[in-house]
């Protein structure tokens, strides 16, 4: 019986420092888990706000007025005209630069294009908004330091 008691001490006395050691694995493994998350989340925080100021900077267009533009339609008679101030969104400054210096070739590009409309080619939303895409293509194969990204009338007259 004193032997039973003595097995007996052995197996709590091993037992006891395996348990131990068991709980001391689980914390740590825990608190490495939730220091882990933590880290994770700040930086996916500190990551999008940071993305989102780069963004912000990067992304900055330039918005160029352009003359108001008075043409001929391509109507038989030449009885219609168009009457059209526009905003110029374009990709950088050096594209507004390069805009301002050539300005009389652009600017002639465009007469060009709107004279050579019919009435009935911009009178309907899907003719103006055809007017807006054909306007980009012709001012972006002329242009070699970026791109016009987007076309505003801001007045719209055709009489």
């Amino acid at each position: 019986m004193a032997r039973e008691n003595n097995d007996e001490e052995k197996k709590e006395a091993t037992a006891k420092p395996k348990s131990g050691k068991l709980k001391l694995l689980i914390i740590a493994a825990l608190v490495l888990l939730i220091c882990g998350g933590g880290v994770a989340a700040w930086l996916f925080y500190f990551q999008d706000k940071l993305g989102t100021a780069t963004e912000a900077k990067a992304v900055q267009k330039i918005h160029l007025p352009m003359e108001t533009l008075l043409v001929n339609l391509a109507d038989p008679g030449g009885k219609r005209y168009l009457k059209v101030s526009m905003n110029l969104v374009l990709s950088n400054a050096l594209t507004a630069a390069e805009f301002n210096e050539r300005s009389a070739e652009l600017r002639d590009t465009v007469l060009l294009l709107f004279s050579s409309k019919k009435y009935d080619d911009i009178s309907t939303y899907a003719g103006k908004t055809t007017l807006k895409q054909e306007t980009m293509a012709q001012l972006n194969r002329r242009l070699t330091q970026g791109q016009v990204e987007d076309v505003h009338f801001t007045e719209f007259l055709v009489q």
